[in-house]
């Protein structure tokens, strides 16, 4: 069965409580995903005041009333495949009711025959807007996920190696460790590396022990698919 984390621990207990509370709680702290998944879905940057937003945070409470461990997917990756079909829905409901043709003034038009650069440019402008809300919106789900572990970003960037090759080197670890469900439970598990752990990932404890902050990060980068925070890390 797939290993259940505290996440998906509290996911369940919501469920057998059926407390709106707890499940109100559960959104609120789970919202800041919802803005990453539909951004990803999107392709774009959605806020609270996008449709687009709406329904992806209904479609988060689907995915709590309806996440089963037997799926064998951890309640985000359920969560992701509930938003996108909810959000694929919307897009073609959208189609239905509006011809999919550019609405252009004709000083527009002018604009984009005479000036290509200005609107290339502006195009750019706003692509680089975009990407930095989403990595805004990736370090605001990082935070939060480093301070589960008790771990700040000022503590990571103090931790982290010098040289690009021993952090390459951690990363596929981390990325082994969360391909194998009983490896990376217990390594979640340990709050220091033991002999046991240092074997089975063939390091030496005490290498494995100076890096295992930033190895955590890591570990929960991969898990929870924050590809743009590469850079920030130094990877």
């Amino acid at each position: 069965m797939f290993r259940v984390t505290d996440l998906e621990r509290r996911v369940l207990q919501v469920q057998g409580t059926d407390s709106l509370q707890q499940r109100d709680e559960l959104l609120r702290e789970l919202e800041p995903h919802v803005r990453r998944i539909a951004s990803r879905v999107c392709k774009r940057v959605i806020t609270q005041q996008d449709d687009e937003y709406i329904i992806a945070y209904k479609a988060i409470d689907e995915a709590i009333k309806d996440y089963d461990p037997k799926h064998k997917a951890s309640f985000l990756s359920f969560a992701y495949r509930v938003i996108q079909r909810r959000l694929v829905d919307y897009f073609r409901q959208e189609q239905k009711h509006q011809r999919v043709v550019p609405l252009h003034s004709s000083s527009t038009q002018v604009e984009e025959v005479h000036h290509p650069e200005v609107v290339a440019r502006s195009f750019e402008n706003h692509q680089k807007m975009e990407l930095a809300q989403l990595r805004r919106l990736e370090i605001e789900v990082f935070t939060q996920a480093l301070e589960r572990h008790g771990i700040t970003m000022q503590l990571l960037l103090k931790k982290a190696p010098k040289h690009r090759d021993t952090r390459e080197n951690l990363f596929n670890i981390a990325r082994i460790i969360v391909s194998d469900e009983q490896l990376l439970s217990q390594f979640y598990r340990q709050k220091k590396p033991d002999k046991e752990l240092a074997k089975r990932l063939d390091m030496h404890r005490r290498t494995l022990s100076r890096h295992w902050i930033y190895l955590t990060a890591l570990t929960i980068l991969v898990v929870e698919d924050l590809s743009l925070l590469r850079d920030y890390i130094g990877l």
